[in-house]
């Protein structure tokens, strides 16, 4: 089960992720590290930290300790998926921050990656020693950390970890852990509250979305049943592409101030005004021109803006095989 946490105030920001956590609710280390987010638009501006916490100095060679890894940073951008790569080398207990836009250039938007490498062959690597971090400054002045999904990598340290060597990173159980199956995210506001209008703003929420199967090429549909503060649920579908940041109220009227007051809610259930409810995350479909697979896994975060802002982890429920880092093929592997 994933944890629930709130952030500092963050408008016009990217999106959350969810961590890989223990059995105690306490996030681990892991060989791959997904940030969900960068954002290298005008005005904005995201850092991203990684730390290798292996602290074995015993020497290996003539350069090198038995705790040094390297580490690959992969961007992806939203549009079509396509990747910008750089490697840098991590001694024990050392740690690194990039600023995105000087570290890539190339792109302005959309998540990225870090996995672990050989320092002496190249290849990609169980080293389950990396934690990191993301900070996100919106271009109105707002920043909030956000960590990272971690992914433990299942084979004995120092062991390759492209099993079936396709030259992708597998969630598959198999070289890394799997993604979440289902997603749940425990509130929403109801949206473009005109309603009262001497409690602040309306509530104007953005959902991230993260497609990890057939990512480049396929089109996700997602299922979402949302529920309000009466236990009434109610169905959407939304369909997109690699990577994707949109507002609640673009998804579905379901998710609306205006809508959810004509339910069966709880009239004496509210937030300063504002319905609330609930809502639950599936991956239906991912197909392109040439292939489809049912239940792709697909990750998912949602900033609630209202007066303040808050950004909330979802649960999970199962885990899901099939995604992948990242496929640019019409076929999925």
């Amino acid at each position: 089960m994933k944890l629930l946490q709130k952030i500092a105030p963050a408008a016009a920001l990217c999106g959350l992720s969810l961590s890989a956590f223990a059995s105690a609710g306490a996030p681990e280390a892991g060989s791959l590290l997904l940030y969900p987010c960068f954002d290298s638009n005008r005005g904005s501006l995201t850092l991203l930290t990684v730390t290798n916490t292996n602290a074995d100095f015993t020497q290996v060679g003539q350069q090198l300790f038995a705790g040094t890894v390297d580490v690959e940073f992969v961007y992806i951008n939203k549009h079509d998926c396509q990747e910008f790569n750089r490697t840098r080398r991590l001694t024990p207990n050392d740690t690194l921050t990039v600023t995105a836009a000087l570290d890539n250039p190339n792109q302005r938007e959309g998540y990225a990656y870090v996995f672990a490498k050989s320092p002496v062959t190249g290849a990609a690597i169980s080293w389950n020693w990396l934690i990191g971090i993301a900070q996100v400054d919106s271009a109105v002045g707002t920043a909030v950390d956000i960590n990272p999904y971690v992914f433990k990598a299942v084979g004995a340290q120092g062991a390759a970890t492209d099993v079936n060597s396709d030259g992708l990173r597998n969630l598959d159980g198999v070289e890394y852990g799997a993604a979440p199956d289902r997603l749940l995210v425990p509130r929403f506001l109801g949206q473009g509250n005109t309603m009262n209008p001497e409690v602040g703003p309306a509530a104007n929420s953005t959902l991230v979305l993260i497609n990890l199967t057939g990512a480049a090429r396929f089109t996700a549909v997602v299922d979402f049943l949302i529920y309000n503060d009466n236990e009434e649920v109610f169905s959407a579908q939304y369909d997109f592409q690699c990577w994707k940041k949109v507002e609640l109220d673009r998804i579905n009227g379901a998710f609306t101030q205006s809508f959810l007051a004509t339910t069966g809610h709880n009239p004496l259930e509210s937030v300063l005004g504002l319905e609330t409810g609930w809502f639950r995350i599936n991956g239906n479909l991912a197909y392109s021109t040439a292939d489809s697979e049912t239940n792709p896994a697909i990750l998912a975060a949602l900033f609630e803006r209202y007066v303040g802002s808050t950004g909330e982890l979802p649960f999970t429920q199962g885990t899901q095989t099939n995604g992948e880092l990242v496929s640019q093929s019409v076929f999925h592997p």
